[in-house]
């Protein structure tokens, strides 16, 4: 009988595989919760490690009205529907399901703070991908989802059990970031007063500015990427990581083809991140500029503990201790970042 990895092995799988060395494909067809696996025999069979993942107890979902599973290496999770829409599962072995990323959203949205879903949010939509173990650093992969695939299975599922929680996280999450770092300051940004952030109108992350034949001669590109923008008022936040922006030269020149086309830009350091005091002085920049949400931020002391349970959710500081990926994966497959 079919097996479904869940819950925490599921995104341990979704991190410990990069895409590009393997990829599993959709289960498009519904699935009736009645034929899944409950043999604890069965499950101990499975080679788990196989799919990248290392940790006990190893989540499984079966039906609502199934027994609970009888072994200390598994922990049952009850599905509150009789049939699992097509689309939200991946097949990882004939037999051998696993929560894909819409699903896996939805189920760690119940169990995490709203902080912590609209990080995971970020990331399974985003271009990089924490590792599997828990050390901090990243890697860089094509996006796994989008909003707006989350929220077609987000509809997909009404009345299951908390997914009103990865609802109201998802207004939160935007496509398209490139980094934990670049998640925190977005998130910071643009969560609303009551979730403790400085409500900022909704931005757009990694956003593409097509430059005119002038722009384009100063850079050499037909295009630059914002880190953080708000198009409609023309400013933008850049991210200036110690890796990404290494040739100040090239930088100059694309600020002032930016510039050129309406824009202004303003730069966010590493320091300043590790810094709330020094980063509310550069959000101070553009300040006004930017339109806020209904209600405004929250107080400055709110500001500073969300700033510190983003720092937290995106590893910052963790340290590289453990091996970072749970298959082989060959030289120069990835790029790693840590």
């Amino acid at each position: 009988m079919p097996v479904i990895l869940s819950h925490s092995s599921a995104l341990e799988l979704l991190r410990a595989v990069p895409p590009q060395v393997r990829m599993y494909p959709h289960v498009a067809e519904p699935l009736r919760l009645a034929d899944i696996s409950t043999d604890s025999r069965e499950l101990r069979s499975l080679d788990v490690r196989s799919f990248g993942i290392r940790r006990d107890p190893v989540h499984v979902l079966v039906s609502r009205s199934a027994r609970e599973i009888q072994s200390s290496g598994v922990k049952t999770h009850h599905f509150g529907l009789a049939v699992m829409p097509g689309g939200l599962l991946l097949e990882l072995s004939p037999g051998v399901y696993a929560a894909g990323p819409e699903l896996c959203f939805i189920q760690m949205a119940r169990k995490s703070s709203l902080v912590g879903a609209v990080v995971l949010g970020c990331e399974l939509c985003g271009r990089y991908s924490h590792f599997s173990e828990m050390v901090s650093g990243y890697y860089e992969r094509p996006p796994l989802t989008s909003v707006e695939k989350i929220g077609e299975a987000v509809s997909a599922l009404p009345g299951l059990y908390g997914v009103s929680r990865a609802r109201e996280a998802l207004r939160w999450v935007r496509d398209g970031a490139r980094s934990p770092m670049e998640t925190a300051l977005s998130a910071e940004l643009f969560l609303p007063g009551w979730h403790k952030g400085l409500a900022f109108v909704r931005p757009e992350l990694n956003y593409e500015v097509p430059l005119d034949e002038a722009a384009a001669i100063i850079t050499g590109t037909k295009s630059c990427s914002i880190d953080v923008a708000w198009p409609g008022v023309r400013r933008g936040v850049e991210y200036d990581s110690l890796e990404f922006h290494l040739d100040p030269e090239k930088d100059l020149r694309r600020k002032e083809a930016l510039e050129h086309m309406g824009w202004t830009i303003n730069t966010i350091k590493l320091d300043q991140m590790a810094d709330h005091a020094a980063l509310m002085r550069a959000v101070a920049l553009f300040e006004g500029a930017v339109p806020r949400q209904p209600g405004g931020p929250a107080s400055e002391e709110e500001v500073a503990e969300l700033h510190q349970r983003l720092l937290r959710a995106t590893r910052c500081g963790m340290g590289l201790e453990r091996a970072l990926f749970g298959v082989p994966v060959s030289h120069d497959a990835v790029r790693v970042h840590v």
